[in-house]
């Protein structure tokens, strides 16, 4: 298939390199002169960590998304599979969006910093449960705190269902949270 432009991207479409669905075409999409620095970095913290994963050795995040893997990298090269056009169009748009929101958001507070995008991507249930009140409650709908943390981190849930997390005296908690994780972290999980 021949390379095309499509959403301000320059496409190239090739067959045989979708693994689940070999009959969908491979989209390789490029922005010319790549994308600002920090846009992979604030990407990579703008989703839960079962839904992004961070590749530090090739400034890239691969997003979870419209049931198939998204690659994004910073060199402005975006690689996914599809079935139609109209797909193409939906994910390209899809990402183009979250490109410009993170540039939005790398302008409004600077990109963040390696380290927190790697202890964010390395974040685990057990992490996210130190963080919670642990008092098993069940007021979040969840039997335990440590249920409530797993499906947090896979963006079934939200922190603020946890409503001990709100309460004055668990303050401290969120505080110990923002400091080792950051304000991205807390928006991304829907504290903020």
């Amino acid at each position: 298939m021949e390379p095309t432009v499509v959403k301000g991207f320059n496409v190239a479409f090739s067959r045989g390199k979708c693994l689940i669905n070999p009959s969908n075409v491979t989209v390789e999409a490029y922005k010319p002169g790549g994308f600002e620095k920090g846009v992979i970095e604030t990407l990579a913290l703008s989703f839960p960590p079962s839904k992004a994963t961070y590749f530090r050795d090739w400034n890239a995040v691969t997003i979870k998304a419209f049931n198939r893997l998204i690659g994004v990298y910073g060199s402005g090269k975006i690689t996914f599979c599809a079935s139609s056009s109209e797909e193409v169009e939906s994910i390209l748009d899809y990402v183009k969006g979250l490109i410009e929101t993170a540039s939005s958001d790398i302008l409004d507070k600077g990109a963040p910093r390696i380290e927190e995008v790697e202890s964010w991507s390395k974040l685990t249930p057990l992490d996210l449960y130190r963080y919670l009140p642990k008092t098993n409650c069940g007021e979040c709908g969840e039997s335990t705190c440590m249920a409530l943390a797993a499906k947090v981190l896979s963006g079934e849930r939200s922190l603020k269902d946890c409503k001990p997390l709100s309460k004055p005296e668990n303050r401290r908690i969120l505080e110990e949270f923002r400091r080792k994780l950051g304000d991205r972290a807390l928006k991304t999980l829907s504290w903020e």
